[in-house]
Parts: structure tokens; C-alpha cells; sequence
């Protein structure tokens, strides 16, 4: 062998030599490194599933720590946080130099605590678990919202409530008229709290944090009178009168009149405003002193709370028309009365038939009532000049008259040739109302209003069929004393009062 040749092979052995020592030290290395990366990621398994069923820590709810909680532990923990100082949490309201205050145990405060616990049970759990570490070891941590609700109705209520509290009603302008001395009171504003804007400034300010001072402030608005002293020095004078006499009434039926008057007495109509007798006089209610008397129920006259006012509807609709103020509703009575011409009355029966008519000036109009020796009379006060110096008053026409039939019915209980008739009847008419307007005393217009039927009340003859014995005789015929309607009221199968 040459001597070059055996230096090479021992150069290449040392070089071997060396290579398979560093292939043995990285094989080590690798070795070591994999070994540790093994104990690492054990530990850090270790470290996670030792929190796998509890909140991670630096995981807040307003600043209260659940970090490594368990669910019910913070659940717990929440509650006593948060349930009793909500409650006892207010806020302050200054409404113009007066002070109030929310507490939100009255609008019902609720936290949604499990969905919350939750949410931060779940919080760096969605990735794997090098990710679910880094969350463990963050220092960053992680406040949780906490949802926070209360009852909306609860709060409406409070509004009205407040509302009530601070509003300063405004008083309307006031008239009274003693012998056509007209005397106008003036009238106050007042004021009140916008609902709307306080509903908002509530809703931007109540929260669920129990550590917010937030507060409420807002002035009140200036409300106006709807009749001003403006507004009822315009009336000035009568415009039209009627009066009806109830002399002959029984004590109930002078009661109902005299209440319901009272009850109209004073009514202001504003321009374009509507005048409904049943909304001013309201139900006719035992427990409003309203006694029974006459009604008209179809073609029968029966005892009814209350019977008896449809005079008082008749003479308002008599003097509205003096001041030339037309019905917008209007009903006759299914029968004639006594106390009105047929086509002259006007009936009203609570929530079935009522009587209106519109303000059709650019003034109020004033009604006054009054009752007296048995008499009702009505006067509307308004500015007499619009009549443009013109009267007005009403005038009906018979077109047809209808006579009571009489019908014989045979009567077993009655000896036989007997008779004995029941009633007086009633005539019914068919009958034309007029509106007629005068210039100097002379009638210059007639226009038809009205055509109205009030049924006829037959006669009712009782025929006796029982046998007579030869030796009785037959008893003469008899009558029971004829009856006349009471002054009353309506018409179909409706009681008018």
C-alpha cells in the first residue's frame, strides 16, 4: 500500500468518527427536546383539564372576579353581587327645582346571571388547548357583559304616576249669567311633563350597572286651557230659548228632569265641537239618583230608570233650533207625547240613541238650564248678531193620522154577553217638521226637517164566553178607566228615557 493512500483512509475514518458523534449528540438533543416538549405539553394538558370545569382566571362581570369558579360558585357569587343592589338602586330625576327618584325595585330589574356564567364558563374553551393555555396564562383577562332587563309596563306606570305628580292643571276661562249679566272669569295655564321625552331620558339612563350615578334632568311644558277668557268674551246675548212644562208628572219623572237639566247646565260648545246629550248627561243610574217612571219600550209605556228626560232632550232640541243650530242626530219617539207636537221631540236612550248637534259659529256657545215651578227651560248664549238679524222656530204638519184599532178577543173567565175593553188607545201620526226662518216678524223660509211615524196603540175588547145560568144574569158591560201615556220616551224595543 502506498503511503498517501493509508493517510486518506485514516483521515476518513476520523472524519466518520466525528460526524457519527454529532449525529449521536443532535439524535440526543432531538431526544431530550421531544422528551420535554412531551412533559411540557403534559403539563400544560394537566394545567387545562385542571380548570376544564371552572371559568378561567381574569374572567370579570363588572368588575367582580369569577376566574376559576365553577358555574354554580359564580352563579352564587353573581347573585349576591348584583340581585339586592339592583333593587335598591335609584335614579335621580329633577324635574324644574323639584326632586324625585327611580328606584328600580318598582320597574322589576332582572340580570340574565346563568346566561352570563355561561358566557364566561365558555370563554377561551372554543380553540385547542395550547390556545385554551394562553388564555389561562393571559394576563389581559376578560370582563364579561351581564344582560340586564326590567319591565316596560312598570315603567309606563311610573311615568304616569310622576306625571301626575308634578302637573299643574290648567283652569279653563269660566262664564256665569244672572239676569243677562254675563261675567267671564279668566283662565290659568298649567303645566305638565312630556311623557315622550321623559319614557327616552328614563330608557338612556337606566342600566344594569350597579356603580353608575347616572341621573334625569328636564323642565316642564306649559300646557294651554281649551276655553280662554278670549274665547267667551265673544258670547254675547241669547240666541234662542224653549221651555216645557212638566206640571203634571209624578215625583220620579220631575226628579229625572231636574238631575239631568243640572247636568247640562253650564255646557260650553266650542267652535265646531259636537253637543251629545248621553256623553254630557251621562248614564241614568239609580246610583246617579236617577228614580223610575214612564218609558216607551215598542208600543208600551214601562217603569225605567230615568224615564222622563227625553223632555229635557226635546226642549235643548227646540232652543238649538231657535239659534239655528241643526241636528246631526236626532230620533222621534216610536209613539206621540204630551209634552211635544209629533215631529217637535227628540228621544234618547243611554248607548242606543242620543241627540247631537254641531257648533257651526266661530264662537263658543253657552247652555243654560234650569228648572223652576215645574217648568224646564233652556237658553243657548252665544253672539246674536250671526243670525244676521233673523229668528228661527219650528212648525209640524199632520200628513196622516192613525186611529187606534180596536180588536175583540173572546175572555173564558167572563160570563158570557160581558164585555170589558182595556185602554184608551193612542192615535198615531205621520207628521212633517219645518225649520222656519223669519226677517221682521215675517216667515221668509220654510225648510222640512224631519218626517216622522209614531205608531198607533190599539184598543183591546174582552168578549166573555162563559155560560150564564138561567137564573144569573149577565153583570153589565164594564170599562176599566182609560189610561193616557205619561209624558216618556223611545221607540223600537229600546226604553227611552
Amino acid at each position: 500500500m502506498e503511503k498517501g493512500t493509508g493517510k486518506r483512509v485514516k483521515a476518513s475514518k476520523k472524519i466518520y468518527s466525528k460526524q457519527k458523534k454529532i449525529m449521536l449528540a443532535i439524535f440526543t438533543l432531538v431526544m431530550v427536546g421531544a422528551a420535554a416538549l412531551i412533559a411540557y405539553s403534559i403539563a400544560i394538558k394537566d394545567i387545562v383539564k385542571e380548570l376544564d370545569d371552572k371559568i378561567y382566571p381574569g374572567v370579570t362581570v363588572q368588575d367582580v372576579n369569577i376566574g376559576g369558579m365553577t358555574k354554580e360558585e359564580a352563579k352564587n357569587k353573581l347573585t349576591e353581587t348584583f340581585a339586592t343592589s339592583i333593587e335598591n338602586k335609584k335614579l335621580p330625576i329633577k324635574i324644574e327645582d323639584k326632586q324625585y327618584e327611580l328606584i328600580y325595585s318598582d320597574i322589576n330589574p332582572k340580570y340574565d346571571i346563568d346566561g352570563t356564567v355561561e358566557e364566561a364558563y365558555k370563554f377561551g374553551k372554543r380553540d385547542g388547548v395550547l390556545s385554551r393555555y394562553i388564555s389561562i396564562k393571559s394576563s389581559k383577562g376578560k370582563n364579561i357583559p351581564i344582560e340586564f332587563s326590567y319591565n316596560e309596563e312598570k315603567l309606563k306606570e311610573y311615568e304616569e304616576k310622576l306625571q301626575i305628580a308634578v302637573n299643574q292643571s290648567a283652569t279653563d276661562a269660566t262664564i256665569s249669567i244672572q239676569k243677562n249679566n254675563i261675567i267671564v272669569k279668566p283662565e290659568t295655564e298649567g303645566k305638565t311633563v312630556n311623557l315622550d321625552t321623559l319614557d327616552q331620558k328614563l330608557k338612556e339612563n337606566i342600566n344594569g350597572d350597579i356603580n353608575s350615578e347616572n341621573s334625569v334632568s328636564m323642565d316642564l311644558e306649559v300646557t294651554k286651557p281649551k276655553v280662554t277668557q278670549e274665547d267667551l268674551s265673544k258670547i254675547k246675548g241669547v240666541m234662542g230659548t224653549f221651555s216645557s212644562s212638566y206640571a203634571t208628572s209624578p215625583e220620579g219623572r220631575c226628579n229625572n228632569i231636574e238631575i239631568a237639566t243640572s247636568a247640562i247646565n253650564g255646557t260650553i260648545v266650542m267652535p265646531g265641537e259636537i253637543f251629545s246629550f248621553n256623553d254630557v248627561v251621562g248614564p241614568r243610574t239609580a246610583e246617579r239618583g236617577y228614580k223610575e217612571a214612564g218609558t216607551y219600550v215598542g208600543d208600551k209605556i214601562e217603569p225605567g230608570i230615568g224615564g222622563g228626560i227625553c223632555q229635557v232632550s226635546t226642549t235643548i232640541y227646540r232652543t238649538a233650533m231657535k239659534a239655528n243650530l241643526r241636528a246631526i242626530e236626532r230620533t222621534n219617539h216610536s209613539m206621540a207625547v204630551g209634552y211635544a207636537q209629533p215631529g217637535l221631540d227628540a228621544t234618547v236612550s243611554y248607548g242606543y240613541l242620543d241627540y247631537k248637534f254641531k257648533n257651526i259659529y266661530d264662537f263658543p256657545i253657552y247652555i243654560q238650564g234650569n228648572t223652576s215651578g215645574k217648568v224646564v227651560t233652556y237658553s243657548i248664549y252665544g253672539d246674536p248678531s250671526a243670525l244676521n238679524g233673523r229668528t228661527y222656530d219650528m212648525a209640524s204638519e199632520i200628513l196622516e193620522t192613525i186611529p187606534p184599532e180596536t180588536k175583540v178577543v173572546d175572555d173564558s173567565s167572563l160570563p158570557e154577553g160581558q164585555e170589558v175593553t182595556e185602554g184608551a188607545g193612542m192615535t198615531g201620526y205621520k207628521a212633517r217638521a219645518y225649520q222656519i226662518t223669519y226677517e221682521n216678524g215675517a216667515e221668509v223660509n220654510r225648510e222640512v226637517v224631519s218626517t216622522d211615524t209614531y205608531a198607533s196603540v190599539g184598543i183591546v175588547v174582552k168578549k166573555g164566553t162563559q155560560p150564564v145560568n138561567g137564573s144569573q144574569q149577565a153583570e153589565p158591560t164594564a170599562e176599566l178607566p182609560a189610561t193616557q201615556p205619561p209624558v216618556a220616551e223611545p221607540p223600537v224595543a229600546q226604553p227611552t228615557q
